[in-house]
């Protein structure tokens, strides 16, 4: 039996008794009896009961309806009224507080207990439903990439932030906007989205695609429209997911210094012996024939860049990269994202889909994360690789093709295999050709060369002009441990760009130990914290460790005299001010 906590809000002291007996004896608690509006609230609010029994008429200047309006705005804590008078008038009034059920007097037990169960029920239904749509608005405000969607008229229903930041529109002016004003595209944006939003076809914007801000400045952009569809197969509406465009994002982030190793548009920086052995290695087991190559490496090494340098290193270069992340997509997904499925494979198998595998036909695949592989699929794949054939989900008929399949982990995969999570013949197959990428720590000659890289395209997206690094920076990125390596060193320079108002990047910015000491136990993590929080936080200190002589601080800073006043005032750092970080 449920023990759901009922409030009861009657001002008839006998039916308020019968209630208290009838809820027991079907098993619930009876958090609170009250008779006012009044004391409703203040016991709605002390007590969170599940369920709220209310008489519509009672005592006071407050009713029961604006009671229980006022209770489930506040706590989202629903009513079942109860009443003798059901009349039109009473059940519009009652509508308003959204309750979950009405029961009439005399009650009869059965028929409240049903009405009770009913409501909790919905209760439990609707908050479920809360929490998944609060969940998906963190996931679509954490991710970098803008999501747009709209109704099927065309009308904007909402944009992330990343999608905020790309427009130049908020989500509170856009929406109910047609979706052209908002996403202003050329060449037109119209024909992807009608595709999506008419025939209900997933469709990709044009590698030509620039997106046009509200401020009138143009990116180049690449992502997808997909249909929004109901219960019953019908599209309601589209999603937008766009982001930088892919070549345009490699040359940013990868592109080379004077001593790069380049293959036609793709380029990547190389300097240290060890990398360029690694990279002399893929080279050659790019133009062979080679169907599946494994990658491993740390996270943050660069295992995608490299995948891409056998891409467009090979023969295939003309041909389609497909990536999946084996990691981010549900395992009963993955399956389906890489093999296709057949019309009728499943309950939502509406029409035929061709899987990554296919799409590739004589390009390449990269798989990030086979490690976290399901097992199941695990097996298909090896078939794959050994035989180049497949069958979609609820096919009849093998399908050839012609794909390299390159693969990259993180992971120990021997230890996997002895845990049981991966397949011994895959990882045989696998590792028949392996590239290991060393870690940044181990190959410091390419520290400088991808720095001064990042800074040439942080110049461009930021509109800075800093020239590079200091000779003091310099000695710190090299003596850094980098255990995020060539990710980790990218985030710092971006972050460096925003902080850094000389012309050279300076010791301060990068948020480093500035010698080998080791460093204070309360020094807090500069490199994880907001810009703001960093900035704030790293002026504190040398003040502090000057005895706020500004003089001195501004020396421990690198910076001017000047630019540390003009801190001190936008913080309001002043020598009374204890610190707190």
């Amino acid at each position: 039996m449920t023990s759901a906590r009922i409030m009861i809000v009657e001002d008839e002291p006998i039916t308020a008794e019968d209630l208290q007996e009838a809820l027991i004896q079907m098993g619930y608690t009876v958090s609170a009896m009250v008779s006012t509006a009044a004391d409703a609230i203040r016991q709605a609010e002390r007590t969170r009961p599940d369920l709220i029994i209310m008489d519509i008429h009672i005592r006071g200047d407050i009713d029961g309806v604006d009671a229980a309006r006022t209770i489930r705005q506040r706590f989202d804590i629903p009513a079942v009224y109860l009443t003798a008078h059901a009349d039109a008038e009473t059940l519009s009034r009652a509508k308003l507080a959204e309750p979950l059920g009405y029961i009439i007097k005399p009650f009869q037990e059965p028929e409240m207990q049903a009405t009770i169960e009913m409501a909790l029920h919905k209760q439990s239904i609707d908050r479920q439903s809360k929490q998944t749509q609060e969940r998906l608005s963190a996931a679509l405000g954490a991710i970098g990439e803008g999501v747009i969607t709209m109704d099927a008229g065309g009308s904007v229903t909402l944009l992330n932030p990343a999608a905020e930041a790309w427009t130049g529109w908020n989500q509170i002016e856009a929406l109910g906007k047609n979706i052209d004003d908002v996403f202003a595209i050329g060449p037109s944006s119209i024909g992807p989205i009608r595709l999506a939003l008419s025939e209900g076809d997933l469709a990709g914007l044009n590698e030509s695609c620039v997106l046009i801000s509200r401020d009138g400045a143009k990116r180049a952009i690449g992502g997808s429209v997909a249909p929004i569809r109901d219960h019953n197969g019908s599209v309601t509406g589209a999603v937008i997911v766009f982001g930088e465009a892919k070549d345009r994002a490699a040359a940013d982030t990868f592109a080379p210094a004077k001593t790069a190793t380049s293959a036609d548009d793709f380029q990547m920086v190389v300097e240290s012996a060890a990398m360029k052995r690694v990279v002399n290695f893929a080279r050659r087991i790019a133009a062979s024939e080679v169907s599946s190559v494994l990658i491993t490496g740390e996270s943050g090494t660069g295992k995608d860049i490299l995948a891409k340098y056998l891409h467009y290193q090979s023969r295939r270069r003309g041909e389609p990269l497909l990536v999946i992340n084996c990691a981010a997509i549900p395992e009963t997904l993955l399956e389906s994202e890489l093999f296709g499925y057949e019309k009728g494979a499943f309950t939502d198998a509406r029409q035929q889909k061709r899987g990554i595998l296919e799409m590739a036909h004589k390009g390449s695949v990269f798989l990030d994360e086979i490690g976290e592989m399901p097992l199941a699929v695990q097996a298909k794949l090896l078939r794959v690789l050994e035989e180049q054939t497949f069958r979609r989900l609820g096919g009849l008929k093998d399908i050839q093709v012609d794909v390299r399949v390159i693969t990259a982990t993180n992971r120990d995969l021997r230890e996997a295999i002895r845990q049981g999570r991966f397949r011994l013949d895959l990882y045989y197959r696998l590792n028949v050709i392996l590239l290991a990428i060393p870690p940044l720590r181990e190959r410091k000659d390419d520290i400088l060369p991808l720095a001064n890289r990042f800074i040439e395209s942080f110049n461009q997206r930021y509109k800075r002009q800093i020239k590079g690094l200091s000779p003091r920076a310099a000695d710190l990125l090299l003596a850094h441990d980098w255990p995020g390596n060539a990710r980790e060193l990218r985030n710092m320079i971006e972050r460096v760009m925003v902080l850094e108002e000389t012309d050279w990047v300076q010791p301060s910015s990068l948020g480093l130990q500035e010698d080998s000491e080791e460093p204070e136990p309360d020094r807090a993590d500069l490199a994880s914290m907001p810009l703001h929080e960093a900035e704030r936080t790293m002026l504190l200190r040398a003040l502090e460790k000057t005895d706020w002589n500004q003089t001195e601080a501004a020396r421990v800073l690198d910076i001017s005299r000047d630019t540390l006043r003009y801190r001190m005032k936008k913080f309001n750092l002043k020598p009374a001010e204890t610190s707190g970080v």
